[in-house]
């Protein structure tokens, strides 16, 4: 039971308050406290499930307002389990089973008031049962999804061994003794693992140990692998047990590798926004995934807000994209100053900021939002002798127990936010899952009508960004950016169809698109005498399509290019989270001499571990490290680890988001092949570069 046990609460649905009232002074008369929302309508019971979650719901047969299959939809989005209690005149043997039927618990009398005592005394014991079943079982799952999320990021290789054999191992287990993937190593013996000198010890060591009942010990060992051979290690066994089989942890601490130092730095930078000091994007997923997981366990609610700029596009057209940089930083300033201690928040998006509340109740995140909203209203902007006012729209949702994931958690806010600035902008939505999720439909519904006409009526367009050389290298390199324009020809924004095109599996034919016209013009502009490469962005899911390499060797074919006209482009984030996809695809691409690049590299926590499984030819430096590169010390040392790391793997990097010549002036000096960005050229419609040195 949620709060106090004592509390009965109810959302009674009858024809009249009266009738409602009565039923409830039956269970009082029976000891209970009881706190109940009437309703006579599907909508009146939507609002009681947002006010709170119920014990029981009562239900009138004779209510025509509302049937079970109505009511059994709209609690699947709040409270699947909560039981429901049909209450009429009569409740003959037929008309209960019939009741059962259809999912209610049970059917009893008005003139049987102790039957239905009783039936909401069993479905009370019921209930906390199962709540409390819940709670144990996402404790158990969170408990072991943490366990080994930190196994996997873990710096140290772990295995576990039963048997004498692997059962898992860690990804940094994985790399130091030469497997590709967990696959491989299952069921191989950890014996492998010892070198032929120490193998009579080793064989000891675990005699002794498991006749130990003080199961934690170490012993230093030499082991061998296929990319390191022989090296000197500390093995550190526990006892554990893994998807509830009991077995033995061995972590083997490997201090002769890496950089410590470089590693907690990379740790600090993957978690911020390294413009605003804010978290990221990445990390606030994560922690809204816990306060999720948490809400779920029986935790208390906490708060998400969503911040969106109004008219921010206006703000870049008149302040341009440094100006725009000072707007974002003196917002995340408000932010802090108005959060305080009281929960986290991240930059989101270009223009969108997100918060996390942990303290407070409803009435402070609402609080809070007003603050906030208010503050950006009076604020101020002073760019370079120029100032500008601006407003922002904000959603709130609470993260509660039907919440399940952090994506839905956030998609709520983002459709608070939405009604908020359709309204008009500056002001602040509370997320109402009736009228919300509904507007959320139809402006999915609307986006994805507007997509497919975009495809049929041809108008999409690609727009040009050189990638030039600082090492004197003429070839003409392209990156392929798309725009999409509306039925009244107004260029519609990546940022807004783009995500939408994710969820309805549009970005598929998006990408296919996007790749057809690149060849039809690449084609046309070698046939000019241009030596022209062109880079094209690829999404994950567009990569699980195993027919996709056959039919670019076939457009590339009857386009008369070679592979290597061709570079294709895949977000570190896509890549990680499709490696398998990845993997075979660039492997695939190499097959047919077209060549492969991570974009946004060094943006995850895992980036250098990734290399160990994608055979790429180029890494785009994420921006965030190139933004204030001249002033920025932390920067220059992750932008030149980066380079020494690719350049040992034969890696050629290119840094994005080039946008002053000061940064331009680092990244020659650190001898970096390739540049990228607004400082060069914004994307343009045609390819007008001029790629001669003197250029640059």
């Amino acid at each position: 039971m949620t709060g106090n046990e004592d509390v009965l609460r109810l959302i009674i649905i009858e024809e009249s308050q009266n009738d409602a009232e009565a039923i409830a002074n039956i269970l009082r008369n029976a000891g209970h406290v009881v706190r109940y929302h009437y309703a006579d309508s599907l909508e009146a019971t939507a609002e009681g499930l947002e006010q709170q979650l119920p014990d029981l719901i009562i239900l009138a047969q004779t209510q025509e307002a509302v049937t079970m299959n109505g009511l059994r939809e709209l609690l699947d989005q709040h409270c699947p389990e909560t039981p429901v209690i049909f209450i009429g005149d009569t409740a003959e043997e037929t008309q209960i089973i019939a009741a059962l039927e259809t999912g209610a618990a049970d059917l009893v009398t008005y003139d049987q008031p102790d039957h239905l005592r009783l039936v909401v005394a069993r479905e009370q014991a019921n209930l906390l049962m199962r709540r409390e079943l819940q709670h144990f079982r996402i404790c158990h799952e969170e408990s072991e999804k943490r366990c080994r999320s930190l196994l996997d990021s873990s710096r140290d290789a772990i295995a576990y061994v039963h048997d004498g054999m692997h059962i898992y191992a860690n990804q940094s287990y994985l790399e130091m003794f030469g497997f590709d993937d967990l696959e491989e190593i299952e069921g191989h013996p950890i014996m492998d693992m010892v070198a032929p000198d120490d193998t009579t010890r080793f064989k000891e060591f675990l005699r002794n140990y498991n006749k130990q009942e003080q199961k934690v010990d170490n012993l230093e060992v030499q082991c061998i692998s296929v990319p390191r051979g022989n090296f000197k290690a500390v093995m550190e066994f526990c006892q554990a047990s893994i998807e509830g089989e009991v077995c033995t942890q061995i972590v083997i601490r490997d201090q002769a590798s890496g950089d410590p130092e470089l590693a907690q730095k990379l740790q600090f930078l993957s978690k911020q926004d390294i413009l605003t000091g804010l978290y990221n994007r990445q990390y606030f997923l994560e922690e809204v995934e816990l306060a999720a997981s948490d809400a779920q366990a029986g935790s208390a609610e906490t708060y998400l807000l969503y911040v969106l700029l109004d008219n921010f596009k206006g703000v870049k057209d008149t302040v341009g994209l440094v100006g725009s940089d000072i707007v974002i930083k003196d917002i995340a300033d408000l932010i802090r100053d108005k959060l305080g201690e009281q929960g986290l928040a991240a930059r989101f998006g270009d223009n969108s900021f997100t918060l996390l509340l942990r303290q407070g109740d409803l009435n402070a995140a609402q609080a809070l939002a007003e603050a906030l909203r208010h503050a950006i209203e009076e604020h101020i902007f002073d760019i370079e002798g120029r100032t500008l006012t601006i407003t922002s729209s904000i959603g709130i949702s609470p993260v509660t127990e039907n919440v399940p994931d952090a994506h839905e958690a956030i998609s709520r806010a983002d459709l608070a936010c939405e009604v908020a600035r359709s309204a008009g902008g500056n002001r602040v939505h509370l997320h109402n899952p009736v009228t919300d999720e509904q507007l959320g439909r139809e402006r999915e519904q609307q986006w994805k009508q507007a997509i497919n006409d975009a495809l049929e009526q041809n108008r999409f367009s690609l727009m040009y960004q050189p990638i030039v050389s600082l090492q004197g290298d003429p070839a003409e390199r392209y990156e392929i950016l798309l725009r999409m324009r509306d039925g009244d020809g107004e260029e519609v924004p990546p940022g807004q169809f783009l995500p939408v095109a994710r969820q309805t599996g549009q970005i598929v034919d998006i990408d296919r698109w996007v790749i057809g016209e690149a060849v039809t013009r690449l084609a046309e502009r070698r046939r000019e005498g241009h030596d022209t490469i062109f880079f094209v962005k690829l999404s994950g899911p567009t990569l699980e399509d195993p027919e996709l390499p056959l039919w670019i060797n076939e457009q590339l074919k009857n386009a008369h290019l070679p592979g290597s006209a061709m570079v294709f482009e895949i977000a570190e984030k896509e890549a990680a989270d499709h490696l398998k996809h990845t993997k075979a695809f660039t492997k695939s691409m190499e097959s047919i001499h077209c060549k492969t690049s991570l974009e946004h590299f060094g943006g995850g926590p895992n980036s250098f571990q990734l290399l160990k499984h994608l055979a790429v030819n180029f890494l785009k430096i994420d921006g965030a490290y190139i933004h204030n590169l001249a002033s920025d010390e932390n920067n220059q040392a992750m932008v030149r680890s980066i380079l020494d790391m690719a350049a040992s793997m034969q890696k050629e990097c290119i840094a994005e988001f080039v946008e002053d010549a000061s940064s331009l002036t680092v990244l020659f000096q650190l001898g970096i092949p390739f540049i990228q960005g607004y400082f060069l050229q914004e994307p343009h419609p045609g390819m007008d570069y001029d790629f001669t040195e003197e250029s640059i």
